[in-house]
């Protein structure tokens, strides 16, 4: 049986991949699974990652953060985990028929927008642009 990973990251969104390249430059064993969602990728220009003054594209920089921490054998598998058990000292996180053993587990899932239901397509139509949608409900505006 395979050695147990030193830590299995959830998540490969910037948050999981500068985990995942830390760990790995550390000489760990670092697994990431990664479900494809992040909403990273959807931002046409971020300007909040340090290191990119004018910004970049979201989808350009998790690929970035993605080959990188490949460089340090940290590789990201696409899956969506669905469940997790203690087992002795070690996690198994389980995605379909796929299981991962590992020491340790770090969860970097991020976020999901809630939106209003009252302005359908203004969130989309804002982050297309680069805009970070503002609604104001009728409550905030009494």
């Amino acid at each position: 049986m395979e050695q147990p990973l030193d830590c299995l990251v959830i998540g490969a969104g910037p948050a999981g991949l500068t985990a995942a390249i830390y760990l790995a430059r550390f000489h760990l064993r670092v697994g990431i699974v990664d479900a494809g969602a992040s909403r990273a990728g959807l931002i046409p220009r971020t300007r909040n990652h340090a290191g990119y003054p004018g910004g970049i594209a979201g989808a350009e920089l998790l690929a970035r953060m993605r080959e990188q921490a490949a460089e340090f054998g940290a590789d990201v598998e696409t899956a969506q985990v669905d469940g997790m058990v203690i087992d002795g000292p070690l996690f198994l996180a389980n995605a379909g028929e796929h299981c991962w053993r590992a020491r340790s587990v770090l969860l970097a899932t991020g976020v999901v927008n809630n939106r209003p239901p009252m302005v359908p397509g203004t969130h989309d139509d804002a982050l297309a642009r680069g805009c970070c949608a503002i609604v104001r409900s009728a409550m905030a505006t009494k």
